[in-house]
C-alpha cells in the first residue's frame, strides 16, 4: 500500500465529492493539465489540512494501551459494549484504505467541524477491487483519549482550536482502534465543493426509488430549503444531489448512505461517459472551483497511481455496505442521547470481507 511514502502530501486536482470512486476517475486528467510540473509537484505540498505550529511531523497520538479511556457511559449488562473489533494480522497486500469525510462546513467555515458523512473505502489492485463501507454517524465508540462518544465528533476532537491535521489523524486512529481496519490516507470535501464537482461533469442521473419530500430540510444558512424530488429517473445538478445525499427526515441515516454510495456510482458513470478528453478540457476551470473545499493527505503520485488502478476496476468488483440495522443497535446513554452500538460478532465478518481477505 502507498503508505508513508511520501512525507508531505500534495493536492493538486481531486474533483473527489465524497468518494474515492470518482477521484481516482479524474485526478489522471487533472494531473496531466500541469504537463511538465506534474514531476516536480509530484511531491511538494499543496493542499494538505493546516497543522498546528508546534506539529512539524505528523500528528502524535498516545498508544491505545495507555490512552486511559473513561466511558461516557455505562451499558447495561444485555446491551453489547463498544469495544474493538479484533485487528487481523498486518497485511500489505497492496490495497489502500481511505477514510473519506463528507465536512458539515458552510462557505466562509473554517474546516474544523464535525463530519457529516464517513466512508472507508479500498482498492485493492490483487484482485481489481474497491469496497466501501458508509458509517453511521452516531455510531457509539471509543475514541482514543476521549472515552466514548459519535464517531462524528472524532475529528473536532482532535483538531483542537487550531489542528485540522490532528483531527483527521485521530478520525483514522478511531476507525482503526474500533473496527480494526487499517486506514492509510485521509480525504475531506465540503458541501461547495461536493456541488462543484457534479455542475462541472453537467450533473448525474440517478433513479429516485421513491418519493423524497423534505420540508426541513436545512439550508446553507441555518434555516429552511424544502426539498422534493419525485420517484424514477431524475437528473440531478449539484444542489439538489446534495440534498438528495444529506436529506434523512423521511427514513435515516442508513437510508441516507445508501444514496450517499448510490450518487458516487452515478459520479463515476458520468466521469467515465465523458472521456480523458472532454476532462482535460474541463480541468483546468474545475479544479479552479474545487481545490477549496477538498483536502487529504495522499500526493499527486500516489493519486495517480490509484487512478491507474481504480479505472479499470468493472462495475462487478465494486462492493458498497452501510453498517445498517443488522450491525448495529440503538442505545440510549445516561445523557438522553440516541446513539448506535456496533454488534462486533456481526459486523466483523462483513469487515473482514471488505478490507481484510485477500
Amino acid at each position: 500500500m502507498f503508505r508513508n511514502y511520501f512525507a508531505i502530501p500534495t493536492w493538486l486536482a481531486v474533483m473527489l465529492v465524497g468518494t474515492i470512486l470518482l477521484t481516482v476517475t479524474v485526478l489522471a486528467v487533472l494531473g496531466f493539465f500541469t504537463a511538465g510540473a506534474v514531476l516536480a509537484a509530484a511531491r511538494q505540498p499543496f493542499n494538505p489540512l493546516e497543522t498546528a505550529a508546534e506539529q512539524v511531523a505528523g500528528t502524535a497520538l498516545p498508544p491505545l494501551a495507555q490512552e486511559g479511556i473513561v466511558p461516557l457511559a455505562t451499558l447495561p449488562p444485555n446491551m453489547p459494549t463498544p469495544t474493538p473489533i479484533p485487528t487481523s494480522s498486518a497485511i500489505n497486500d497492496g490495497r489502500t484504505n481511505i477514510l473519506i469525510m463528507g465536512i458539515d462546513r458552510r462557505p466562509g467555515e473554517p474546516f474544523i467541524s464535525r463530519t457529516d458523512t464517513m466512508m472507508l473505502a479500498s482498492i485493492n489492485p490483487l484482485d481489481n477491487s474497491i469496497s466501501l463501507l458508509s458509517i453511521p454517524r452516531d455510531l457509539y465508540v471509543v475514541i482514543p483519549g476521549h472515552g466514548r462518544d459519535r464517531i462524528n465528533t472524532a475529528f473536532v476532537y482532535g483538531s483542537g482550536s487550531n489542528n485540522p491535521a490532528g483531527g483527521a489523524a485521530l478520525a483514522m486512529q478511531t476507525i482503526e482502534y474500533n473496527l480494526g481496519v487499517p486506514v492509510d490516507h485521509y480525504l475531506m470535501v465540503d458541501f461547495n465543493a461536493f456541488i462543484q464537482t457534479i455542475d462541472s461533469l453537467g450533473g448525474i442521473d440517478v433513479y429516485v426509488p421513491y418519493d423524497i419530500n423534505d420540508p426541513t430540510f436545512p439550508d446553507m444558512n441555518y434555516g429552511y430549503d424544502p426539498l422534493y424530488i419525485p420517484a424514477g429517473l431524475q437528473h440531478l445538478d449539484g444542489y439538489t444531489a446534495l440534498k438528495y445525499a444529506r436529506t434523512r427526515h423521511q427514513d435515516n441515516d442508513f437510508y441516507r448512505a445508501e444514496r450517499q454510495q448510490q450518487l458516487l456510482l452515478a459520479l463515476r458513470d458520468k466521469a467515465l461517459g465523458l472521456g480523458f478528453t472532454e476532462l482535460l478540457r474541463q480541468a483546468p476551470g474545475m479544479y479552479a472551483r474545487l481545490s477549496d473545499g477538498i483536502r487529504t493527505d495522499l500526493s499527486l503520485e500516489e493519486l495517480l497511481q490509484l487512478a491507474n488502478i481504480a479505472k479499470d476496476v468493472p462495475d462487478g468488483n465494486v462492493r458498497n455496505e452501510v453498517l445498517g440495522y443488522d450491525y448495529v443497535v440503538s442505545y440510549t446513554t445516561e445523557a438522553g442521547a440516541a446513539v448506535l452500538v456496533l454488534i462486533n460478532e456481526q459486523a466483523a465478518p462483513l469487515i473482514a470481507e471488505l478490507f481484510l481477505d485477500n
